[in-house]
């Protein structure tokens, strides 16, 4: 006698992650509408209305475009989310264009770009594994290269055969304002703010707490970050070592 066993497919769409939904679709939902409330109380005359009806058409495609990405299941979200982030880019620059010809107020707009950056973050840190190129990397490479170029002009002026040695990240010593160090960590300017604006949201938080939001930088940055933001007297630390918890000095 044959027995029939009921075979259950377990297929995982984001719909189901609580976190995508959670951090990027109803984030994203919410941006949207924050938007659409405030073209509401804008006033339209003739140059205000190409402007907003810009916006409010990118708007309704942005929210099209999030629903599209609750279906997806793992093997289509890699192109999915990033369809999905340009729809975002576009959006966003509407807003930006709005911005700059003064119908959308400065700290509006930066508002709103900030909450905007917050997904893209969260798609590429949580989704989108493979991570950017970054000044620093860049810098590296130069250097290595330049390195390599050396030692290969070097070798076939003395007809010798010898392979090029990999170049270490250049070090840059501590204050050092000069052009390079610049360029290499000027992309960085951003960390004391945004784990300022983290203890605000939430005191006594601890290292882990703040890496938890914070995900594209290590423990031992935040550490760093914390410190400097003790010593300028904007932060304080209650407890020692493993139970240190960090608050915004008010």
């Amino acid at each position: 006698m044959d027995t029939k066993k009921d075979i259950t497919l377990d297929i995982k769409r984001l719909s189901n992650d609580s976190n995508y939904y959670n951090n990027v679709f109803k984030k994203t939902e919410k941006i949207l509408s924050v938007t659409l409330y405030i073209l509401s109380e804008t006033d339209e005359n003739k140059k205000t209305l190409l402007h907003t009806e810009s916006i409010k058409e990118k708007a309704l495609k942005t929210q099209e475009a999030a629903l599209q990405t609750l279906p997806l299941q793992p093997h289509e979200q890699t192109n999915g989310l990033v369809q999905f982030q340009y729809q975002l880019v576009a959006f966003e620059s509407s807003l930006r264009m709005a911005q700059m010809s003064g119908v959308l107020a400065a700290d509006i707009f930066h508002l709103l770009h900030d909450q905007l950056d917050g997904v893209h973050r969260y798609i590429n840190n949580h989704y989108v594994k493979k991570p950017p190129v970054s000044v620093a990397d860049l810098t590296e490479t130069v250097v290595e290269r330049t390195a390599q170029a050396a030692t290969s002009h070097n070798s076939n002026k003395a007809k010798a055969s010898a392979a090029p040695r990999r170049s270490q990240r250049v070090q840059i010593p501590a204050g050092d304002i000069s052009t390079d160090a610049y360029l290499v960590y000027s992309q960085l300017t951003d960390r004391a703010e945004r784990i300022k604006t983290v203890l605000e949201a939430k005191p006594q938080a601890t290292i882990k707490d703040i890496a938890e939001v914070i995900t594209d930088v290590s423990e031992k940055t935040i550490q760093r970050e914390l410190n400097s933001l003790i010593e300028k007297g904007q932060a304080i630390r209650e407890g020692e070592r493993r139970w240190s918890r960090y608050s915004i000095k008010k």
